[in-house]
């Protein structure tokens, strides 16, 4: 709008002036007229000319973002993993030493009432490695045998049924086993295994390493084939045995299996896995 008006006064001064010497160039003295002098006027101070100042547009400021300080990340070293560092007893005297170690275990006081008392660490190996192959030992256990018998149902001369509640004999082991903490197992392990290295050369296998021989026998237990009862059984001398012979031809560790139930055996199986998966991690 300033523009603008100043154009328009420009304009009138250029036009005030070109009629101005437009006259001058034009004017004649008129005839039979006489020139009379006029005083001159005082000149006056001529008065400043007000110049309108259009205030400077505002521009807008533009402020810079300040930096961004990003907190700086400190990465924390992985603590390494330590073994526990202990001195072991003698193998012929690991019983206490052992016995205080499950002991010390979260679920210590019932575990405490299903394992053998006394050569511990013997009857473990020996264990172990009949189930890798397959197999069960005769004798030597390294939990107590059950107290109460296979309950039975007699359905015709020299054949019988075994009956489902027979399961339930094997609850507390079962589940006294599947309690156990298996990071705080393993760690136990870890620190009888030259206890047990030792005890699997007596045996015959001084050149083995017994992990490789826990790895197979908990592959044969989850492994293991299933069947579908109820079972008949017939007693063709002082034991029982399947009347199904393709049940009967399974492997030892497999019978086992039925006979403990489905849902003890697939809790053990799943258990089992689970020291399975953090042996072979530590290998």
């Amino acid at each position: 709008m300033a523009n603008k008006s100043m154009a328009i006064i420009a304009a009138i001064a250029v036009i005030g002036l070109l009629f101005l010497v437009y006259l001058a160039a034009t004017f004649e003295t008129p005839d039979g007229t006489r020139t009379v002098e006029l005083e001159q006027p005082v000149p006056r101070p001529a008065e400043p000319v007000q110049r309108v100042v259009e205030p400077a547009p505002v521009l807008p400021t533009v402020t810079e973002p300040l930096p961004v300080e990003r907190p700086q990340v400190v990465e924390v070293p992985t603590p390494a993993v330590v073994e526990e560092v202990v001195e072991l007893p003698t193998l012929n005297m690991s019983d206490a030493f052992v016995l205080a170690r499950l002991g010390a275990l979260e679920t210590g006081a019932t575990l405490m009432n299903i394992v053998a008392s006394e050569e511990l660490i013997r009857k473990f190996v020996v264990f172990v490695d009949n189930v890798a192959g397959g197999n069960l030992p005769q004798l030597e256990y390294p939990v107590d045998r059950l107290p109460q018998a296979m309950a039975i149902r007699e359905l015709d001369q020299n054949l019988f049924e075994m009956q489902t509640v027979s399961y339930q004999r094997y609850n507390p082991v079962v589940d006294a086993l599947v309690a156990v903490n298996p990071d705080q197992a393993i760690a136990i392990y870890r620190i009888l295994r030259p206890l047990f290295q030792e005890a699997y050369a007596e045996i015959g296998y001084p050149n083995r390493n017994f992990d490789d021989t826990v790895v197979r026998a908990i592959n044969e237990v989850t492994s293991a084939r299933t069947a579908e009862g109820p079972f008949q059984l017939i007693r063709p001398k002082e034991m029982y045995v399947y009347a199904n012979s393709d049940i009967e031809s399974m492997s030892p560790v497999e019978k086992q299996l039925l006979r403990m139930g489905p849902q003890n055996a697939e809790k053990l199986k799943a258990a089992l896995a689970q020291y399975g998966e953090r042996l072979n991690a530590a290998r």
